[in-house]
Protein backbone atom coordinates (compact mmCIF):
# COMPACT_ATOMS: atom_id res chain seq x y z
CA UNK A 1 0.00 0.00 0.00
CA UNK A 2 1.31 3.43 -0.90
CA UNK A 3 1.11 6.51 1.26
CA UNK A 4 2.79 5.07 4.35
CA UNK A 5 5.47 7.10 6.10
CA UNK A 6 7.26 6.47 9.37
CA UNK A 7 6.35 9.20 11.84
CA UNK A 8 8.86 11.71 13.16
CA UNK A 9 8.27 10.32 16.65
CA UNK A 10 9.21 6.77 15.61
CA UNK A 11 12.24 8.03 13.71
CA UNK A 12 13.41 9.94 16.77
CA UNK A 13 12.90 6.89 19.00
CA UNK A 14 14.84 4.70 16.55
CA UNK A 15 17.75 7.15 16.50
CA UNK A 16 17.77 7.17 20.30
CA UNK A 17 17.89 3.35 20.38
CA UNK A 18 20.04 2.51 17.32
CA UNK A 19 21.97 5.68 16.68
CA UNK A 20 20.28 6.07 13.29
CA UNK A 21 16.83 5.69 11.81
CA UNK A 22 17.53 2.66 9.62
CA UNK A 23 19.82 -0.10 10.92
CA UNK A 24 21.36 -1.35 7.65
CA UNK A 25 22.91 1.09 5.21
CA UNK A 26 23.80 -1.69 2.77
CA UNK A 27 21.78 -4.74 1.72
CA UNK A 28 24.15 -7.28 0.10
CA UNK A 29 22.12 -8.74 -2.72
CA UNK A 30 23.90 -12.10 -2.76
CA UNK A 31 22.76 -12.67 0.83
CA UNK A 32 19.24 -11.33 0.34
CA UNK A 33 15.91 -12.98 -0.47
CA UNK A 34 12.58 -11.42 -1.30
CA UNK A 35 9.84 -13.46 0.37
CA UNK A 36 6.42 -12.80 -1.18
CA UNK A 37 3.67 -13.92 1.18
CA UNK A 38 0.25 -15.25 0.10
CA UNK A 39 -0.30 -13.31 -3.12
CA UNK A 40 -2.86 -15.94 -4.07
CA UNK A 41 -6.31 -15.73 -5.60
CA UNK A 42 -7.95 -16.27 -2.20
CA UNK A 43 -6.39 -13.02 -0.94
CA UNK A 44 -6.26 -11.03 -4.18
CA UNK A 45 -9.29 -11.90 -6.33
CA UNK A 46 -12.09 -9.30 -5.94
CA UNK A 47 -14.82 -11.87 -5.25
CA UNK A 48 -12.88 -13.96 -2.75
CA UNK A 49 -13.85 -14.33 0.90
CA UNK A 50 -10.30 -13.51 2.01
CA UNK A 51 -9.54 -10.59 -0.29
CA UNK A 52 -7.45 -7.64 0.83
CA UNK A 53 -8.91 -4.83 -1.26
CA UNK A 54 -5.53 -3.21 -1.97
CA UNK A 55 -3.67 -6.44 -2.76
CA UNK A 56 -3.99 -5.96 -6.53
CA UNK A 57 -2.52 -2.46 -6.19
CA UNK A 58 0.82 -3.77 -4.88
CA UNK A 59 1.43 -6.23 -7.73
CA UNK A 60 3.48 -3.76 -9.86
CA UNK A 61 5.73 -2.89 -6.92
CA UNK A 62 6.31 -6.57 -6.10
CA UNK A 63 7.11 -7.34 -9.73
CA UNK A 64 9.52 -4.40 -9.87
CA UNK A 65 11.37 -5.46 -6.72
CA UNK A 66 11.49 -9.11 -7.80
CA UNK A 67 12.97 -8.12 -11.18
CA UNK A 68 15.63 -6.00 -9.50
CA UNK A 69 16.60 -8.81 -7.13
CA UNK A 70 16.91 -11.34 -9.96
CA UNK A 71 18.90 -8.97 -12.16
CA UNK A 72 21.40 -8.32 -9.38
CA UNK A 73 21.76 -11.88 -8.15
CA UNK A 74 19.28 -12.06 -5.27
CA UNK A 75 16.63 -14.70 -4.62
CA UNK A 76 12.85 -14.50 -5.02
CA UNK A 77 10.63 -16.91 -3.10
CA UNK A 78 6.85 -17.09 -3.49
CA UNK A 79 5.09 -18.47 -0.42
CA UNK A 80 1.68 -20.07 -0.97
CA UNK A 81 -0.59 -20.73 1.97
CA UNK A 82 -2.29 -24.11 1.95
CA UNK A 83 -5.08 -25.47 4.11
CA UNK A 84 -4.21 -29.07 3.19
CA UNK A 85 -3.93 -31.13 6.40
CA UNK A 86 -4.74 -28.14 8.62
CA UNK A 87 -8.33 -29.03 9.53
CA UNK A 88 -7.00 -30.84 12.63
CA UNK A 89 -3.46 -29.45 12.89
CA UNK A 90 -4.73 -25.85 13.06
CA UNK A 91 -8.31 -26.39 14.11
CA UNK A 92 -8.32 -23.32 16.35
CA UNK A 93 -8.02 -21.07 13.27
CA UNK A 94 -11.29 -22.38 11.96
CA UNK A 95 -13.04 -22.23 15.32
CA UNK A 96 -12.68 -18.46 14.93
CA UNK A 97 -14.89 -18.49 11.82
CA UNK A 98 -18.53 -19.29 11.25
CA UNK A 99 -18.69 -22.94 10.09
CA UNK A 100 -19.70 -21.99 6.54
CA UNK A 101 -16.84 -19.49 6.29
CA UNK A 102 -14.38 -22.03 7.67
CA UNK A 103 -15.41 -24.52 4.99
CA UNK A 104 -14.95 -21.93 2.26
CA UNK A 105 -11.45 -21.12 3.53
CA UNK A 106 -10.48 -24.77 3.87
CA UNK A 107 -11.64 -25.61 0.35
CA UNK A 108 -10.26 -22.48 -1.30
CA UNK A 109 -6.61 -23.08 -0.40
CA UNK A 110 -6.37 -26.83 -0.74
CA UNK A 111 -3.34 -27.70 -2.83
CA UNK A 112 -4.27 -27.11 -6.46
CA UNK A 113 -7.52 -25.25 -5.74
CA UNK A 114 -8.26 -21.97 -7.51
CA UNK A 115 -7.76 -19.90 -4.38
CA UNK A 116 -4.39 -21.54 -3.78
CA UNK A 117 -2.97 -20.33 -7.11
CA UNK A 118 -0.79 -17.24 -7.36
CA UNK A 119 -2.46 -14.14 -8.79
CA UNK A 120 -1.95 -14.29 -12.57
CA UNK A 121 -0.34 -10.85 -13.09
CA UNK A 122 2.54 -11.61 -10.72
CA UNK A 123 5.80 -11.97 -12.63
CA UNK A 124 6.80 -15.41 -11.39
CA UNK A 125 9.88 -16.76 -13.17
CA UNK A 126 11.22 -20.28 -13.61
CA UNK A 127 14.33 -19.44 -11.58
CA UNK A 128 12.24 -18.37 -8.57
CA UNK A 129 11.47 -20.70 -5.68
CA UNK A 130 7.89 -21.59 -4.75
CA UNK A 131 7.19 -22.92 -1.26
CA UNK A 132 4.12 -23.73 0.82
CA UNK A 133 3.27 -22.67 4.34
CA UNK A 134 0.52 -23.94 6.64
CA UNK A 135 0.23 -21.14 9.19
CA UNK A 136 0.22 -17.36 9.21
CA UNK A 137 3.99 -17.25 9.74
CA UNK A 138 6.19 -18.84 7.09
CA UNK A 139 8.94 -19.20 9.70
CA UNK A 140 7.17 -20.79 12.66
CA UNK A 141 7.98 -24.43 13.37
CA UNK A 142 5.90 -26.79 11.25
CA UNK A 143 4.74 -24.16 8.77
CA UNK A 144 7.40 -24.55 6.06
CA UNK A 145 11.05 -25.31 5.36
CA UNK A 146 11.78 -21.68 4.53
CA UNK A 147 14.27 -20.90 7.30
CA UNK A 148 16.36 -24.00 6.55
CA UNK A 149 16.30 -23.19 2.83
CA UNK A 150 17.52 -19.65 3.43
CA UNK A 151 20.33 -20.75 5.71
CA UNK A 152 21.43 -23.42 3.23
CA UNK A 153 21.87 -20.66 0.63
CA UNK A 154 23.66 -18.19 2.87
CA UNK A 155 20.75 -15.74 3.15
CA UNK A 156 21.03 -13.20 5.98
CA UNK A 157 18.69 -10.43 4.80
CA UNK A 158 14.97 -11.01 4.27
CA UNK A 159 12.63 -8.64 2.44
CA UNK A 160 8.97 -9.27 3.25
CA UNK A 161 6.19 -8.49 0.77
CA UNK A 162 2.60 -9.70 0.41
CA UNK A 163 -0.68 -9.80 2.24
CA UNK A 164 -2.02 -9.14 4.78
CA UNK A 165 0.53 -6.69 6.19
CA UNK A 166 -0.99 -7.09 9.65
CA UNK A 167 -1.40 -10.88 9.57
CA UNK A 168 0.83 -13.23 7.57
CA UNK A 169 3.40 -10.64 6.49
CA UNK A 170 3.84 -9.30 10.00
CA UNK A 171 3.88 -12.75 11.61
CA UNK A 172 6.47 -13.99 9.10
CA UNK A 173 8.63 -10.89 9.46
CA UNK A 174 8.64 -11.01 13.26
CA UNK A 175 9.53 -14.69 13.33
CA UNK A 176 12.26 -14.15 10.74
CA UNK A 177 13.88 -11.56 12.98
CA UNK A 178 13.60 -13.86 16.00
CA UNK A 179 15.36 -16.57 13.98
CA UNK A 180 18.20 -14.05 13.50
CA UNK A 181 17.54 -12.90 9.95
CA UNK A 182 17.97 -9.18 9.25
CA UNK A 183 14.40 -8.45 8.24
CA UNK A 184 12.85 -5.58 6.30
CA UNK A 185 9.16 -5.10 5.56
CA UNK A 186 8.73 -3.35 2.21
CA UNK A 187 5.96 -0.83 2.82
CA UNK A 188 4.61 -0.44 -0.72
CA UNK A 189 4.84 -4.19 -1.40
CA UNK A 190 2.43 -5.11 1.41
CA UNK A 191 -1.35 -4.80 1.61
CA UNK A 192 -3.21 -4.70 4.90
CA UNK A 193 -6.80 -5.42 5.83
CA UNK A 194 -7.21 -1.62 6.16
CA UNK A 195 -4.91 1.38 5.77
CA UNK A 196 -4.92 1.76 9.55
CA UNK A 197 -3.92 -1.84 10.31
CA UNK A 198 -1.29 -1.70 7.54
CA UNK A 199 0.33 1.33 9.15
CA UNK A 200 0.04 -0.08 12.67
CA UNK A 201 1.76 -3.33 11.66
CA UNK A 202 4.61 -1.50 9.94
CA UNK A 203 5.01 0.90 12.86
CA UNK A 204 5.20 -1.94 15.36
CA UNK A 205 7.68 -3.85 13.25
CA UNK A 206 9.91 -0.81 12.77
CA UNK A 207 9.89 -0.01 16.47
CA UNK A 208 10.72 -3.48 17.78
CA UNK A 209 11.80 -5.97 15.10
CA UNK A 210 13.66 -4.55 12.12
CA UNK A 211 13.31 -2.00 9.36
CA UNK A 212 10.58 -0.69 7.07
CA UNK A 213 11.61 0.63 3.66
CA UNK A 214 9.92 1.44 0.37
CA UNK A 215 10.94 -0.28 -2.87
CA UNK A 216 13.02 2.76 -3.85
CA UNK A 217 14.77 2.76 -0.48
CA UNK A 218 15.58 -0.95 -0.79
CA UNK A 219 16.98 -0.48 -4.29
CA UNK A 220 19.15 2.42 -3.11
CA UNK A 221 20.73 0.12 -0.52
CA UNK A 222 21.24 -3.01 -2.63
CA UNK A 223 24.93 -3.81 -2.99
CA UNK A 224 26.22 -6.02 -5.78
CA UNK A 225 29.63 -7.50 -4.97
CA UNK A 226 32.25 -8.30 -7.61
CA UNK A 227 31.57 -12.00 -7.11
CA UNK A 228 27.85 -11.52 -7.68
CA UNK A 229 28.42 -9.40 -10.77
CA UNK A 230 30.81 -11.99 -12.22
CA UNK A 231 28.30 -14.78 -11.68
Amino acid sequence: MSGYAISDELIAAAIADRGKAHPWDVIPVARTALIVIDMQNYFVAPSSQGVAETARDIVPAINRLAAALRERGGRVIWMQNTTTNTRVDWSVRHELLLPEKAEIRLAAMEQGAEGYQLWPTLDVRAEDMRMEKKFYSAFIQGSSDLAAHLRAHGIEFVLIAGTYTNVCSQASAQDAMMLNFRTIMVSDCNAGSTAETHAAALNNFFEFFGDVLSVDEVLDRLEVTKETAAA
